[in-house]
This record gives C-alpha cells, sequence and structure tokens, in this order.
C-alpha cells in the first residue's frame, strides 16, 4: 500500500499475490518450547570497537581499559544473554501462489494499484496490456517472467532462518515438500497421527502417493519418518516441478 500524506493523492493498494503462513507445529505432541541462555559475541570481528567510560562519562583509553580488566573474569566482546524461549519440533509453513495476481497487475481505476505514470512506463517497457477475472491488467512480459520465475521457485525451496542469539546451532534443515493445486489435499500429504500403542505420542507421516500432490523427501527425513521415497536431489526436484508449473499458467489469457 502507498498512501499520501494528507490525503491529496488517491491511495494505492495492491493484495500480494503470495501468502505465508507462520511456522506451526507438526503436531502438538512433536513440537515445545525448551529454555536457553543465548549469546552475544562479536570476538570474530576486527572492527568491533569498544567503548567504555567512567563514571563521569569520560571515555577510557585502551591501557586503561586493560587496567580495568586485570584479575576479573571479563568480557567485552561476548556476553551472555538471559535465558528465553526456544522452539524444538518438527513444523510445517505454508506457501499459497495466486497464479491470478503473480505476474498480473490490475489497471482498474476504481481500486487502483499503480500510478498512470507507473501505467504509461510500463507499457512502454514492454508489459502486456490484458484481462482477468479481477478486471484490465498488464501482464509482465515473458522474458521477465522467465527470470522472476526461477528467483521464485529459488526462493521458496532454499528459505533459511538466520540467527546468532543461540548457544546451539540448528540447520533447520526441510525434511520433505508437497507442492499441490489442492488446499485440502495438500494438508493431508505431511501430518501426523496419534500412537496406537500410546496416545501420549505421535507419529509423523509423509503421504507420498496422494492424487495430484507432488511429494519430495530429503534423505533427513528417514531419521524421523518411516519412508522410502528420500532422495539425495529432492529439493532439486522440487524448484525444478514448481518452475515447472509457474511457467505453465497462461498469465496473458486468462
Amino acid at each position: 500500500m502507498k498512501a499520501s500524506k494528507g490525503g491529496s493523492e488517491r491511495t494505492l493498494k495492491r493484495r500480494s499475490p503470495l501468502s505465508i503462513s507462520a511456522m506451526r507445529a507438526l503436531h502438538p505432541l512433536l513440537a515445545g518450547v525448551e529454555k536457553e541462555a543465548g549469546s552475544f559475541d562479536r570476538s570474530e570481528r576486527p572492527n568491533n570497537v569498544v567503548i567504555v567510560r567512567d563514571e563521569k562519562g569520560n571515555e577510557l583509553t585502551n591501557e586503561q581499559i586493560v587496567e580495568l580488566l586485570d584479575g576479573k573474569d571479563r568480557s567485552l566482546s561476548r556476553k551472555w544473554l538471559n535465558a528465553s524461549d526456544r522452539v524444538v519440533g518438527l513444523f510445517v509453513v505454508d506457501f499459497a501462489i495466486d497464479l491470478r495476481r503473480l505476474f498480473s497487475v490490475s489497471i482498474n481505476s476504481f481500486e487502483p494499484e499503480m500510478s498512470d505514470s507507473t501505467i504509461e512506463k510500463l507499457k512502454n517497457e514492454g508489459w502486456i496490456e490484458s484481462k482477468n477475472v479481477f478486471g484490465p491488467s498488464l501482464v509482465v512480459p515473458k522474458s521477465l517472467r522467465d527470470k522472476w520465475i526461477k528467483g521464485l521457485a529459488k526462493a521458496i525451496i532454499d528459505w533459511k532462518i538466520t540467527s546468532n542469539q543461540s548457544r546451539t546451532f540448528s540447520l533447520m534443515d526441510t525434511l520433505a515438500i508437497s507442492i499441490s493445486d489442492n488446499a485440502n489435499t495438500i494438508a493431508g500429504s505431511i501430518r501426523a497421527k496419534l500412537s496406537e500403542d500410546d496416545s501420549k505420542k505421535a507419529d509423523p507421516i509423509i503421504d507420498e502417493n496422494l492424487k495430484g500432490v507432488e511429494t519430495f523427501i530429503t534423505l533427513q527425513a528417514g531419521a524421523f519418518v518411516h519412508t522410502k521415497g528420500e532422495k539425495v536431489d529432492a529439493l532439486d526436484n522440487a524448484e525444478q516441478h514448481l518452475i515447472e508449473l509457474l511457467m505453465a499458467f497462461d498469465y496473458e489469457n486468462q
């Protein structure tokens, strides 16, 4: 959304073609929260400048700082943080792509998504005039779509979480990816089921044979789920399959 101050110009709003969920536990019994003290470590950075001041606010020299630290087990670059919550377990994140909006921007003047000057600029750059269920639109030319699709697929499959606030390192590796155009079916492809032997335990399940769902299982999944479909190039195959689906959609003639 782009809103001008004072309301002198019309507000531009565009609904994102991507919807991304928060990470959710695969099952309440397969995830939990632990306490862990984090750390703040900048000792590997040669440009890390530490400024120490006395009670009057005067900056101490390096010699004064060394004298201050003499005989004390202190560090100016490494600090322990108070214990905080850390989640552990198996989690799922969902991505939804609205192909009708992905490379099409509405030029409906009643609910503008772009200014008139931007519309003219895009037309001059080769964007294609078309029409979809939302009304008249401009569609990204194929040369750009092919490039952006590869980048989008890479970003979705090869996503990662980074943090320097934890004492223990976790790869946060992907165990399985399911791709489908049916939200109800895809929800059952990666799921959990209560154990028949113990109702206080749950077993993760990756269903490889659901109709209309393509599932890609990495080697690491075998440590958590009973499966025979894991492959070393699972994520590469998932990325390529997503690229093929995105390129197959007729964006210009919806």
